[in-house]
Order: structure tokens, then sequence, then C-alpha cells
């Protein structure tokens, strides 16, 4: 090993002359600040109010010089703290750590929407698919339990046909208590063959196997009227007649194979100031496997009723920009102002009161906001509509 000349290499500490030299640095940096604080020449005009007599030393310009200033960057640095603009993780080094209250993540709200999916419950044109009735489709007619639903319980059916009714499905929004958990994606190893030394290799294969066939679960509180026990056992009454033949598909989904009794899921995390989205799922081909009818076993509902569903979802994708337009897409909002005739923005906190902003919204939209902080320049945002200004 050679020999390292040291004195080639640049010093880790200060001498004499350089502490003195650093010292003198940081004073004229300090006075420098200081000078700009002092005293401002005031006078009342003729009506009480204060009148500066220096324009460039008011108290904003005071407050930009200091924070602009040296004094106040040297007061952060000893404390291992960064202005906004000194933080960038792609280009500097923090070699003592980094505390980012700027971009760290604190508290952060889930958010799910439902789609619905769309039964052959109300009766169909075969070619058009167009509902010209409020008749059963064919094989529910002769059906008492259908005919009740269709007499006492409409809003139930709104919810598994979306031909009839389109839109979100509020009631498993507004019921589901519990988070939705996502699948953590795990990468394949693929073996190579053993060469004559009996050595093989390993490659990074694909984790594209994690997003297919997921199991999760989500529970829902119910109501003294049973709203989500109807809408699951209505599902599953639908599927056991669909098995046994008594009812089937629209013909234009036989034809397109289109899976008409499932459904997709959306997920949203934001930050908290309760619409900037952190991050955004969707699960496609969504299916509710049971029916948790057991909870009835007993009369004990101290706690309330709520009980848990097992789904089975086809495919699974996150953070891609075309799932944010199918959400607009289904809420019926492309670009243009919330502002017009029976429509309204509804914001997260009422600036009069600084408190939430609790009035119920009619749907929600994602919009895309200007944010310099962001390392793409702009953020997602999930906000509301309403329907009649209140």
């Amino acid at each position: 090993m050679s020999n390292i000349d040291t004195n080639k290499l640049p010093s880790s500490t200060f001498n004499t002359s350089d502490k003195d030299a650093q010292n003198k640095q940081d004073n004229s940096a300090a006075k420098k600040v200081l000078d700009n604080f002092k005293t401002v020449d005031t006078s009342k005009d003729k009506n009480g109010n204060t009148v500066y007599q220096n324009s460039n030393t008011n108290t904003q310009e005071l407050y930009n010089t200091y924070i602009n200033g040296d004094l106040y960057k040297l007061s952060l640095h000893g404390a291992n703290l960064f202005t906004r603009n000194e933080i960038d993780l792609y280009n500097n080094i923090y070699r003592f750590g980094l505390y980012n209250p700027y971009g760290a993540v604190t508290n952060l709200r889930e958010y799910l929407f439902f789609t619905k999916p769309d039964l052959n419950i109300i009766k169909r044109d075969d070619l058009t698919g167009a509902i010209s009735s409020y008749d059963l489709s064919e094989g529910l007619s002769g059906s008492t339990f259908w005919n009740e639903m269709l007499q006492d319980r409409p809003q139930t059916i709104n919810l598994l046909q979306n031909s009839y009714s389109p839109g979100w499905n509020k009631l498993l929004q507004n019921s589901v208590i519990s988070n939705l958990e996502i699948p953590g994606l795990e990468g394949t190893v693929i073996e190579s063959p053993v060469n004559n030394y009996g050595v093989g290799f390993q490659y990074r294969g694909t984790s594209e196997a994690s997003d297919d066939s997921i199991d999760f679960s989500l529970e829902f509180k119910d109501t003294k009227w049973l709203d989500v026990y109807y809408f699951f056992r209505a599902y599953e009454d639908y599927q056991t007649l669909k098995h046994h033949g008594v009812v089937s598909p629209w013909k234009g989904y036989i034809t397109n194979r289109i899976l008409h009794d499932q459904f997709a899921i959306y997920k949203f995390l934001v930050d908290e100031d309760m619409e900037t989205i952190v991050y955004w799922c969707k699960l496609y081909g969504v299916m509710p496997m049971n029916l948790p009818r057991d909870v009835f076993s007993v009369a004990d509902f101290s706690n309330g009723l709520s009980y848990t569903i097992t789904f089975k979802a086809a495919f699974f994708e996150d953070m891609r920009k075309d799932i944010l337009v199918d959400f607009n897409n289904l809420s019926n909002y492309y670009g243009k102002s919330t502002n017009g005739l029976g429509k309204f923005q509804l914001e997260t906190y009422n600036s009069d009161t600084n408190t939430g902003d609790y009035r119920p919204a009619k749907s929600a939209y994602i919009s895309k906001f200007r944010r310099t902080d962001s390392p793409t320049g702009w953020v997602y945002k999930l906000k509301w509509k309403g329907d009649i200004a209140l």
C-alpha cells in the first residue's frame, strides 16, 4: 500500500487563524442583518393610524430580510435544521441527518369509494339494454323475495343495478369502519441451470402475481333497519338464482363477456389538510364472498351491529393516473367548473369558523393543483361537490 501525503489532504480542523476568520464572517453576517432592524420613525395620520416614515423598513420587509438573511440560516444550521428551499433529496446530502417538517407524513385519512355491480334485476331490452319499465327481469318476477325488495327496498336495488341507477354505492362508503388492506409486492426468483462446476445463477423475476387474485375483508357498521345486511343478502340470493340458471346476465354482457356481478373499490389516503392525496389505488373485479348472519346468534348489541365481509378481487393497481381519470368519469367531472347550476364545491374547512365543514356531499372528484415544494411541481386533491347551496 502506497503512503498518503497528508499535507495534500484538506484539513478537518480549524487552526487559530481559521477560527478568527470564521468568527469575523459570522459577526459580519449578523451585523448585516441586525442593521436592517434599525429604529423606524413613525407618525400619526389624521385618523390616528401609524405611518412609517421609511417605507423600506416596514414590518413585512424586516421579516423577509430576517427570514432570507444569513443569521437566520446560521441559527437553523446550528440546530441541524433547514429552510424549505434548502431541502433537496435528489441533489443534496445531509451529513448529520435530515429533519424535514415540510414533507413529513403524519396523520393520514382513508377514503373508500365503491362502484355498483350491474345485476339483471330490473328488466332490460335485450338489444339496447334500455330500461323502459319497473318490472323484474325474467326469473325474478316469480320470486317473493325480489317482489318484496322491489316494493319495500327500491334503494337497495339501485345499489345492485348500475344500469338502472348509475353512480356510487354510498351506502357501503358511509358504513365501512375498517381500513382496506392492500397487498405487498413480492418478486419471484428465476433459477438458471447449473454449469459443469455445479454453479447456478439467480435472476430477479417479476412481482406481477402479487396484483392478481386478492383476498381482503372489510368491517361494516349496520343500522337497526339492516340496510347493509339487505344489500349483501340480496346479492347472495341473486348469486344462488344465477347458479341454478333461474336468472342470467343481460345478453349484451354475455356477448361481450363482461362480469356483471363484480364492482371496483377506490382507495385514497389524504394528508392532514384532508384533501391532498398522498396515495391512491384501485381494486378491480371485486365480489363479496360471505354473509356472516351468525352475528344474530346473540341478542347483545351493546356496541352496535357490525360484521366483517370477505372479498376477492381480480386485479390491483396503484399510483396510475388513469385511475384518477376513471374516478372523475364516474363522478361526471371532466375538469369543468363546479360553480355551475346545481353544483358547488364544498371546502374541507369552514374559513369563517375555522372548523370542519360537515355539510354532507353528493359526490367527489380529483383536481390538480400547483405546489412548488412538490418534486413534480403539483399535487392531486380530493374535492367534494354538493347539489344545493346551503
